[in-house]
């Protein structure tokens, strides 16, 4: 295509003259799918078809996501070959894919699918392959937008699934945000005699959000999509166990007035994830916190581990003076992912600080490499942070959902009583003198990168289900 922004102009003018009118929800809705449709001819624009069609077919080869892989990639095809047909269907393919995931509860399913992309995405090095994943991304991100409870409750955001596949939502951090874009370029587009220097105020204004200047809207903006990319990469792994990794407050994107205070790097990652190989220790059922007091960035860190497709995933949530992110570290892949993962190159420090952080806390308290140990002597061999006092709580306990709710299921033909599903983390025990783990228990725990003492035993994860009185009998 040889001129994008006339073609995203004149499907603008369409969407803006057939739905502006139908109600703020369904035109924004409208609204960002186009603007999905805009990125994604963006990304694939200046890749020759048939290169386009290879790559499409060889990034999913042999990969096991059902009838996911031939619908979206029909999509991104039609993307190349017909554009205009390609924004004026998407809308309507989303819907479709949506009731399908609804009605055969494939919500697990579409994120792994989704987060397949995402993952590769960071390992590919090919420019054009990396181009190709992106639009995939792009496109899966936006079918979320679809799969909400009321899809026209725009400021919520699909956040993951829980372990008896119900879909959990959370506020969006910047609420209608986005629609203050969509007007102005609204004004702009069909009234643009109407559209004076302090219009964007005015927008802003109307649904809470002071600005004075056009660098205080593009703050807003990449605080919003920070918090949207995390959620994203999060949502395989949240369930009602681990929701609370999701960040609780926005970060503060604009780095240039706090940037100096981030610890100097005193040493790379790379001997942190050799430790997260061996180790000797798993984290409590509800997670381990860490608070940083006196020091120059961090305040509060909280980890959780989960078992998840064969590996052990850490995720963080990282409180900081600037805000929170979160993120996960995957122990087989030694992946770490971030909200600075396709940051500028400004912000490479912020990400090398918070991986480095984050995986001195991990391998500090699980490890079994006796140089890194949870002190703040250890914490300054990698990060210059001396003022800094750091102290290590696990939170021990049975597993529990941090909103307190329970979830109960009930017995079939029989309301007299109800069974109450409990979930148990993986856990290394100790075993009664005499007696050594199994071959298999040891060849998981290899797996899992633990390292068992002869007088331990790995136990994974498992569900376990008790009987109690219906107190409403």
């Amino acid at each position: 295509m040889s001129n994008i922004t006339e073609w995203y102009t004149r499907h603008a003018k369409r969407v803006d003259k057939k739905y502006y009118a139908k109600g703020e929800s369904i035109y924004v809705l409208h609204r960002r799918t186009l603007q999905t449709a805009k990125s994604i001819i963006d990304l694939i624009n200046d890749i020759p078809a048939d290169d386009l069609f290879l790559e499409l077919y060889m990034l999913v080869k042999d990969k096991e996501f059902g009838n996911f892989v031939g619908r979206y990639q029909y999509v991104l095809e039609m993307a190349k070959e017909k554009p205009d047909t390609f924004a004026e269907q998407l809308y309507e393919f989303y819907v479709k894919m949506a009731a399908n995931i609804k009605k055969n509860n494939y919500y697990q399913g579409f994120f792994e699918f989704m987060s397949y992309f995402q993952n590769e995405d960071m390992r590919v090095m090919d420019e054009k392959q990396q181009l190709v994943y992106r639009a995939y991304v792009n496109l899966l991100m936006n079918q979320t937008e679809f799969l909400r409870k009321n899809k026209f409750d725009l400021n919520k955001m699909v956040a993951g699934v829980t372990t008896k596949g119900e879909l959990i939502e959370v506020d969006d951090i910047c609420p209608s945000l986005d629609f203050c874009v969509h007007e102005i370029e609204h004004i702009a587009l069909m009234t643009p005699d109407k559209f004076t220097p302090d219009t964007m105020f005015r927008v802003y204004a109307k649904r809470g959000y002071k600005i004075s200047s056009w660098e205080d809207s593009e703050v807003l903006r990449v605080t919003q999509q920070l918090h949207t990319n995390v959620v994203a990469y999060l949502t395989p792994y949240i369930n009602e166990f681990t929701i609370d990794i999701i960040p609780h407050a926005s970060f503060n994107p604009a780095l240039g007035a706090y940037l100096k205070a981030v610890p100097i790097l005193l040493k790379d990652s790379d001997a942190l994830k050799d430790t997260l190989c061996h180790r000797r220790k798993t984290l409590s059922a509800n997670g381990l916190k860490i608070h940083f007091e006196n020091s120059t960035f961090t305040k509060d860190v909280l980890l959780k581990e989960i078992y998840h497709n064969g590996a052990i995933v850490c995720l963080y949530r990282l409180e900081t003076a600037q805000g929170e992110t979160a993120g996960f570290y995957n122990t087989q892949t030694k992946q770490f992912v971030s909200m600075f993962t396709h940051t500028e190159e400004q912000t490479t420090l912020l990400g090398n600080y918070v991986e480095n952080t984050i995986l001195w806390c991990y391998a500090a308290f699980v490890g079994s490499d006796t140089s890194i140990l949870p002190t703040e002597e250890s914490y300054n061999e990698y990060l210059s942070d001396p003022t800094a006092e750091i102290t290590f709580t696990s939170i021990g306990g049975k597993l529990r959902v941090p909103t307190e709710t329970k979830h109960i299921r009930t017995i079939a033909g029989d309301d007299r009583y109800e069974t109450e599903v409990k979930h148990i983390s993986g856990y290394i025990r100790k075993l009664p003198e005499g007696q050594k783990a199994s071959e298999r228990a040891v060849t998981l725990a290899q797996s899992l990168g633990y390292d068992l003492a002869d007088n331990e035993t790995y136990v994974q994860p498992f569900e376990r289900t008790s009987w109690i009185v219906n107190k409403n009998h």
